[in-house]
């Protein structure tokens, strides 16, 4: 039966020369880039961008909206050299106009994308995940559940997205047309299909 602390003192010996082996052997590997060459090509990188934009699309249920169709487009700064053939990161400024059947909103803020543009279109239509958040202004009309029926209101939206799939959730102040006994807030929440 070999000897035990004898083998495990070898195999300890051998696991030490490794790294002075590999060192030997990994000398005519290329150079690694130093930091200044890292620092030179992220800066190419950044110098080399371009201003993209693309337009958005939404339809929703939501309060107080009810039925809903928006438009609007995010626009992005992004390296030039993005192809967006998989899928790219759109991050920047977001607006919307959108119209409903008991009222309408205007949005502005920021939105962060995961999305593929399809071909030659003006529109992103494949989000794959994205969230915004935005300052929003409301009018309501017609048969809003609100009292009064017609009223403006303004606060913040924010919105996430799973593919065709998108919730909000917001809070508004109304700032004209409300009667004593309203809450001064109105809470907003929805569901519906783009961006």
């Amino acid at each position: 039966m070999p000897n035990i602390p004898f083998a495990a003192g070898a195999l300890a010996l051998g696991l030490l020369a490794l790294p002075a082996a590999a060192q030997e052997v990994g000398d005519d590997a290329p150079a690694e880039p130093s930091s200044s060459e890292i620092a030179d090509r992220v800066q190419a990188d950044v110098d080399e961008t371009s201003l993209r934009w693309l337009g958005i699309a939404r339809v929703r249920y939501s309060i107080p909206l009810e039925f809903s169709a928006g438009g609007g487009a995010v626009l992005a700064r992004m390296p030039a050299s993005y192809d967006c053939a998989t899928f790219c990161e759109y991050r920047g400024f977001v607006a919307q106009i959108e119209p409903g059947s008991a009222g309408g909103q205007l949005g502005i803020g920021y939105a962060r994308v995961i999305a593929t543009p399809k071909p030659r279109s003006a529109f992103l239509n494949n989000v794959y995940v994205g969230w915004s958040a935005r300052a929003v202004l409301v009018r309501t009309w017609g048969d809003s559940e609100l009292d009064p029926a017609r009223q403006t209101l303004a606060g913040f939206e924010g919105q996430f997205a799973l593919p065709r799939i998108t919730f909000n959730l917001g809070v508004l102040r109304r700032i004209s047309s409300a009667h004593q006994d309203a809450d001064r807030y109105v809470y907003t929440a929805g569901i519906g299909w783009g961006f």
